[in-house]
């Protein structure tokens, strides 16, 4: 091969690659707009349903367990199915039953909506984070993979200012229009543009047979065991972290003597530097890999949380502190997606991804109802802020185990073998 030939191959593959990572970070999209549009218009909601908040709490209960069953089954089917038919199923599941919420007239038919939704809405994210992962090279799979999924709280942001401007000209039934008909939408481009692939490259053949094994796609296997239950206890706390300040920062400012209506930007302020902070980190794994930067971004959140129970009530610095708070911890747990990719091999890379979601997602509903009842308690601010840094601890040392444990068998020889192929390469053309 020439000199010539090779930058046109690696240009062709560099343009397919640049696509395939767009559709996927636009699936990311529509989906963290589904997933949250229910919060968009709750309000609105509620009023017309005649719904209280207990019965608005169910459906909001349903829409999140549903997501997290569908990253535990569509994971292993993507595996098993191959990636694309699962994103599409995903994503017809997620547009039709989206839409029918504007239709529901009863908080009972809207919570069974949202599960039925949810299915597709949780099942989507693995399946698009291991087409990322599996377009890509390898040394740069992780990086890629983190800026797809920074899609997902962008989706959010987009879409709730989007949802601010719309929902009160057209209602709250045209805001699950909007959603449902993204996700069909996108249903053109993925077939367009992501190819078709065989079960992990070609590789089902070493897939497990047996119906757990299938089910939960041998998730334990070639001595990961250690590190995927390090995966996920890291997570885990991770999110129930995340998921208590996500929740209740407007309320905790409020308390401390911010106004409502700058208090609401707490979150706001926390997705923000999610944002942010991801892409910086993205820019450090392509080198370091996704362990060890995520470990050290966790472990800075914690402090930065810790401190944060101590100036919470100082206007504009607590602020900034939420947006510190958010860029290392929030912006480290969107590399949940490319820690999962690295850890796990092709033939169960959807698997691992949609488990570790699934977890992640679960994490992110405790945290709010273990925060709500520490915040009835009373206690003070610095006692509980503390509880919540050490989450973060917990967190990086998840991570950090994970990394100690994995195999490195295959990510070693892949290396090396792209290393001496690239040498041989230039070798090659010195020598024509």
């Amino acid at each position: 091969m020439t000199v010539l030939q090779a930058a046109r191959r690696g240009k062709s593959a560099s343009s397919t690659v640049f696509k395939v990572t767009l559709v996927c970070f636009a699936v990311s999209m529509i989906d963290g707009f589904d997933t949250l549009m229910l919060s968009f218009v709750a309000p609105l909601l509620a009023k017309s349903l005649h719904m209280d908040h207990a019965a608005l709490g169910r459906v909001f209960g349903a829409g999140f367990v549903g997501t997290v069953l569908g990253s535990l089954l569509i994971g292993p089917a993507a595996d098993r199915f191959g990636r694309r038919p699962m994103l599409v199923l995903a994503l017809v599941v997620t547009g039709v039953f989206t839409l029918l919420c504007a239709f529901a007239q009863t908080a009972l038919a809207l919570a069974a909506l949202r599960f039925i939704g949810g299915l597709g809405m949780g099942g989507a994210i693995p399946a698009i984070a291991a087409i990322t992962a599996e377009s890509s090279h390898s040394e740069k799979r992780s990086s890629l993979v983190i800026l797809m999924f920074i899609g997902f709280p962008l989706g959010a942001v987009v879409g709730g200012a989007v949802t601010s401007v719309l929902m009160m000209r057209f209602g709250w039934p045209f805001v699950f229009f909007l959603g449902g008909t993204c996700a069909l939408l996108a249903i053109w481009s993925v077939l367009k543009v992501i190819p078709k692939t065989e079960v992990a490259r070609g590789e089902a053949a070493s897939a497990p047979d047996s119906v757990v094994g299938s089910f939960v796609g041998n998730l334990f296997a070639d001595g990961r065991g250690p590190s995927t239950l390090a995966l996920w206890f890291g997570v885990l706390a991770a999110m129930i972290l995340s998921g208590f300040l996500v929740s209740f920062m407007p309320t905790i400012l409020n308390l401390n003597g911010v106004a409502p209506d700058r208090a609401a930007l707490g979150a706001v302020v926390l997705n923000l530097g999610a944002i942010i902070g991801a892409l910086v980190i993205s820019a450090i794994v392509g080198r370091a890999g996704p362990f060890v930067p995520v470990a050290i971004s966790f472990l800075c959140g914690g402090a930065l949380v810790f401190i944060l129970g101590r100036v919470i009530g100082a206007g504009n610095a607590a602020f900034g502190l939420l947006f510190l708070v958010g860029a290392f911890l929030v912006g480290g747990q969107l590399t949940i997606p490319a820690i999962a990719s690295r850890l796990f091999p092709a033939t169960t890379r959807a698997a691992g991804i949609g488990w570790a979601m699934a977890i992640g997602r679960t994490g992110s509903i405790i945290g709010p109802l273990v925060g709500g009842m520490l915040l009835a308690q009373h206690l003070p601010l610095p006692q509980l802020f503390l509880i919540a840094s050490s989450l973060a601890v917990f967190g990086a040392a998840g991570i950090s185990l994970s990394n100690y444990w994995r195999p490195r068998d295959d990510i070693d020889r892949n290396r090396s073998f792209n290393r001496s192929t690239l040498k041989e390469a230039k070798a090659t053309d010195g020598n024509h």
